[in-house]
């Protein structure tokens, strides 16, 4: 038996020695004596090592990263693009979160191509650069026994430490990996991290598998599925989601489940023709029924004689239903999720509380800076609501003068006042019945007229100016405003009983500064902006990521559509397209007239801390990023502090 040296000599610690060694014996059984070691390494890891020995490899063969042509990657990424976007935001958080820890972080397809890379990697070992680079074939044929081709062959996340590799050269790496499974069950791809340090850490394991699990929800989002349900065991458990997913066709049929899922039901693969009614009792169009009118979650029995709970989890608009005979409106949050983009996971899960709170005819407040998007979340919130049928009346309490408001909210009758309308007129909250009302700014409401709307409020009944009865309305409310409510009432400006009103619940919209998908969320924008003909320059995409955007998405959408329309045609976004505010927050025109040394001159230090984060404390990659020299990089560095 080969002896480890003891942790006192390599400076390693007593439980990495200890891993050192159980491999060292496993490896002695396997290559050596030709025994098969259960127990000492995963059984991925030494079905892994079967698989190569079968093929003739031999551990001490040189691995080679062949390099690939642009015209390769590009068709790569075009047969994998559904992949890529689903995977965008979940490996842009795992990047985040791993980014402290010195991993490079690789996506990969089925066949264990690099699609996408990033993460430390210009900290790593040469050898690592060299295997993570876009469309190399990283596959077992090539690389050997790796986390990716484990865990896409066993279909779990798997984590390959040092000497657990087949080949000889890779036993320096320490990497792990899970497949991403598609909603028909077949294996797309993988999520890797791996860095040249041998050192164990258990929590990146379950990081992996979960960023692999938000991808798979995610490809769920792309599928032409009429209605994606939830499954849960309790009626608590509806609150915090599930992975138990089941995506269901216009007449029930299933078109795809989680992995879960299939756990549950013992079916890997879907059978070719599978509908609603094979899985559960009760027919298909009940259920659409009842998720229609919001009266979920829905209890209903597995085929197997298990109870569980539904809720709806993405539903497609405006999709005839041969079933039910009808056009199917949506009235779960989620699906908006598929049509709006807000940047940010926090925004996506409080939509989708919101939404629980209107079904419940509780008022929604939206809490936000100004352009923050509160009327595109309260148009999501109507557009997945029960009264989706309805009108959606909005009404900027700020913007209209205040003799005239009274007027706009509750309406009039014919003689009223003078140049009243003949046959008078219903107020805003008067066409907001059977739908939304969306009074956006109510901070900024006259105080008299908050007496008056609290008493609509607390009675459902409105008052047209002039009219001595009131009128029934039903209607489900969202409020928005960028003030402070809690201030405005301390200082006599907001009645505290219209405030416990109107904040059944409370959703607070983040600055787009503060978004954690920004990187994501600025290419979407300008891809619809653009159509899609033009993308950012490299240096201007990092120093927007720093811009503080004050006028938030607004500011964001009007300087993409200026640069959209200056710009020659097909020509990137650069700093020079963009409106002087942008421009001039980076002091582009001093910093070219001063001594040459490029638009960089006079940048932000966030701008400075920003790239050296995001390049995890590395000053050369960090000059890269913006476009500076490392010599000059460190000059600012002894000048703004680093």
């Amino acid at each position: 038996m080969c002896r480890v040296r003891t942790a006192k000599e390599t400076g390693m610690s007593y439980s990495q020695v200890q891993t050192l060694q159980r491999v060292s014996d496993a490896k002695e059984a396997f290559f050596h004596s030709g025994l098969l070691p259960s127990g000492l390494v995963d059984d991925a890891i030494l079905n892994s090592w079967q698989r190569c020995s079968n093929a003739n490899k031999r551990t001490n063969e040189s691995v080679d990263f062949a390099p690939v042509s642009k015209p390769i990657v590009r068709e790569l990424i075009d047969r994998n693009r559904t992949l890529i976007e689903a995977a965008s935001t979940p490996v842009e958080s795992l990047m985040r979160a791993v980014a402290g820890a010195g991993y490079a972080v690789l996506l990969t397809d089925a066949k264990g191509f690099a699609l996408t890379v990033g993460g430390a990697i210009a900290n790593r070992d040469r050898a690592l650069q060299m295997a993570f680079r876009q469309g190399v074939d990283l596959s077992e044929h090539v690389v050997g026994t790796t986390a990716m081709s484990c865990a896409m062959a066993e279909r779990k996340a798997v984590r390959v430490f040092g000497p657990e590799h087949f080949y000889a050269r890779n036993q320096l790496f320490n990497c792990i990996a899970a497949p991403i499974i598609s909603p028909v069950g077949a294996v797309l791809g993988s999520i890797d991290i791996s860095r040249d340090d041998l050192h164990v850490d258990p929590g990146a394991l379950t990081l992996v598998d979960q960023c692999a699990k938000s991808v798979h929800r995610a490809l769920f989002k792309s599928l032409e599925a009429f209605l994606t349900i939830e499954l849960h065991w309790t009626p608590e458990s509806v609150h915090f989601g599930s992975d138990l997913l089941v995506a269901l066709g216009p007449n029930g049929e299933v078109l795809g489940c989680s992995e879960s899922v299939r756990s549950f039901f013992l079916q890997r693969q879907l059978p070719e023709r599978m509908m609603y009614d094979d899985l559960f009792d009760g027919r298909f169009e009940d259920l659409v029924d009842q998720i229609r009118q919001c009266k979920f979650p829905v209890p209903v029995r597995l085929r197997t004689g298990l109870g569980l709970l539904i809720t709806p989890a993405f539903i497609k608009p405006n999709v005839h239903s041969r079933k039910t005979g009808r056009i199917f409106k949506p009235t779960a949050l989620r699906n908006d999720r598929r049509i709006v983009e807000f940047g940010d996971e926090t925004i996506n899960s409080g939509l989708e509380k919101a939404g629980r709170a209107l079904a419940n005819e509780l008022p929604v407040l939206l809490l936000g800076e100004t352009g923050t998007g509160k009327e595109v979340l309260a148009h999501a919130l109507h557009n997945c609501s029960r009264h989706a049928d309805g009108p959606l009346i909005a009404i900027n309490c700020a913007s209209i003068p205040e003799s005239l408001i009274e007027g706009e909210l509750f309406g009039h009758i014919e003689g009223a006042f003078t140049g009243a309308r003949k046959g008078g007129n219903p107020g805003k909250i008067e066409l907001a019945h059977g739908g939304t009302l969306f009074l956006d700014e109510i901070g900024d409401m006259p105080m008299p007229l908050q007496a008056r709307l609290l008493r609509v409020l607390e009675t459902r009944e409105v008052c047209r100016l002039g009219a001595s009865d009131g009128r029934y309305v039903d209607f489900q409310l969202v409020c928005a405003t960028h003030q402070n409510l809690e201030n405005s009432i301390a200082q006599g400006r907001f009645r505290q009983d219209l405030f416990f009103r109107i904040n059944g619940f409370t959703m607070t919209i983040p600055p787009l500064r503060s978004r954690s998908g920004l990187r994501h969320f600025l290419n979407t924008q300008l891809n619809e902006i653009s159509n899609y003909t033009r993308d950012f320059s490299a240096d201007t995409l990092q120093l927007l990521l720093t811009y503080p955007w004050p006028g938030n998405v607004r500011e964001l959408r009007q300087a993409l559509t200026y640069a959209h329309a200056i710009g020659d045609e097909g020509e990137e976004v650069s700093l020079e397209l963009l409106p002087d505010q942008v421009r001039d927050f980076f002091n582009l025109k001093s910093s070219e007239t001063s001594n040459g040394e490029g638009v960089f001159k006079s940048m932000q230090s966030e701008a400075i801390k920003k790239a050296l984060e995001q390049t995890g404390g590395h000053v050369g990659n960090a000059a890269k990023l913006l476009g500076l020299s490392r010599a000059t990089l460190y000059r600012k560095l002894s000048s703004v502090g680093k």
